[in-house]
């Protein structure tokens, strides 16, 4: 679809503002290479190294890759592009599929026009036509989104030691994993791994994504069962280890990982561990390594940091996909949500949520219901449980009369949601 925005057009007599033309729309197959060139111009990669991710990914086949063309007298340039990843993410018990919007990114010299703006919202009307009730993404600036509709629903907990702070357990040593340890690990994972809410779903194609992007998973084995595994990676220029999952059964395979961390201090100055507070608190670390002497000094720091953003694209979807054919709660009271979405304003309508045979139904407003106004960054935070709804109203997010907190705050309860590293995308 052709707009006509003002823009301004690097000439080579200098500035000047013009009228042009963009088109934004779906990449063909046949305009990979072109999308690549900008992706790498936006993130200033070296094309040649990165052909291979862009080509290789196991998501490439259903990867929607959307660009925005401006066009400057007779020709037309292909000046910002975004990603968009099929994904399917746990919200308390229930999967939802969605998209993980990344890797946008507009060619330096044509950067702060609003072109990448406009892209996201032409991107958001296909996905609403669609029928995806989400969009979630990692932002590189939080008030940049949140213009356009996105809320941070998720935090995250930093703790970064040095290697000689974790417990040196001697025992059992890790081996690296090999191809025929891959079943053993997704097992582990399916009946040991806590899920949360932010967590993504692990289909066939998600789990061949982290074997295919993360080569470093380490097993600890044991009378030939997988008892724990480690995935992890470098950041820092390879100074500092991070851990994108631990999993153990076992207190062995706990006390075997930690000791394997702690043996790498001649390769590493520091260990990340970035994961929900409740997951940090089980790992045991105490930093403890030698008795301590100043009672001043903390045993190791925790941060905890603005984590993942979601924006509701459907909103009449996501609600049936929360709620639809749940058991209607305690004390239960019908009632209308209506969204103001001024950036999608397909996305604006009102939805009724009522009881139905002991279940909850979400269909067309109730004309005799009570009505809460709400935008789509208060409609994230209330679908991901970021806070109760008590807290919610307490801190003037969310306008809900008295008498009906209870009812949503039986139907959207506070969840912690949490996107850890492993699921980065």
């Amino acid at each position: 679809m052709w707009n006509c925005p003002y823009v301004a057009l690097p000439l080579d007599d200098g500035m000047l503002w013009r009228r042009a033309e963009t088109e934004a729309r779906q990449v063909a197959p046949e305009e990979s290479e072109w999308f690549l060139r900008v992706l790498c111009a936006g993130f200033g990669l070296e094309i040649g190294s990165a052909q291979r991710y862009f080509y290789e990914d196991p998501y490439f086949e259903v990867n929607q890759r959307w660009g925005l063309w401006l066009r400057e007298r007779s020709r037309r340039t292909l000046v910002s592009v975004l990603t968009a990843i099929p994904l399917t993410m746990w919200i308390g018990a229930r999967p939802v599929a969605l998209y993980g919007i990344a890797g946008v990114a507009t060619l330096p010299e044509y950067r702060r026009r609003g072109f990448a703006g406009e892209l996201l919202r032409q991107a958001l009307r296909g996905l609403h036509h669609e029928g995806a009730p989400l969009a979630i993404l990692q932002a590189f600036n939080h008030e940049f989104y949140r213009k356009l509709g996105w809320e941070t629903v998720g935090a995250i907990a930093h703790a970064r030691l040095k290697p000689r702070q974790l417990p040196r357990y001697r025992g059992t040593p890790l081996r690296r994993a090999g191809i025929l340890d891959r079943p053993a690990v997704m097992r582990l994972y399916e009946h040991h791994c806590l899920r949360h809410t932010g967590s993504l779903v692990r289909d066939e194609r998600r789990w061949e994504y982290l074997f295919w992007n993360l080569p470093n998973l380490w097993v600890c084995e044991v009378d030939g069962e997988v008892e724990g595994y480690l995935f992890y990676d470098f950041i820092d220029s390879g100074w500092t280890l991070r851990v994108r999952e631990m999993v153990w059964r076992t207190e062995r395979a706990r006390r075997a990982i930690l000791g394997w961390l702690a043996d790498n201090e001649e390769s590493v100055q520091q260990v990340e561990f970035q994961m929900p507070l409740e997951s940090l608190a089980m790992l045991g670390l105490t930093g403890w390594s030698a008795p301590p002497v100043e009672p001043n000094q903390p045993f190791y720091a925790v941060q905890v940091f603005p984590n993942f953003m979601a924006r509701p694209v459907h909103g009449l979807t996501l609600l049936q996909r929360l709620l639809g054919g749940a058991p209607v709660p305690a004390g239960f009271q019908p009632f209308n949500l209506r969204v103001r979405d001024t950036v999608l304003r397909e996305n604006s309508a009102t939805m009724g949520v009522e009881a139905a045979a002991g279940l909850i139904r979400v269909g067309a407003e109730q004309p005799d219901a009570p009505t809460i106004n709400l935008a789509p960054t208060t409609l994230a935070m209330l679908a991901f449980g970021t806070l109760s709804v008590p807290e919610l109203c307490a801190r003037r997010i969310l306008n809900a009369p008295e008498s009906l907190i209870e009812t949503l705050d039986a139907l959207f309860p506070e969840r912690r949601p949490c996107l850890a590293p492993i699921d980065f995308f």
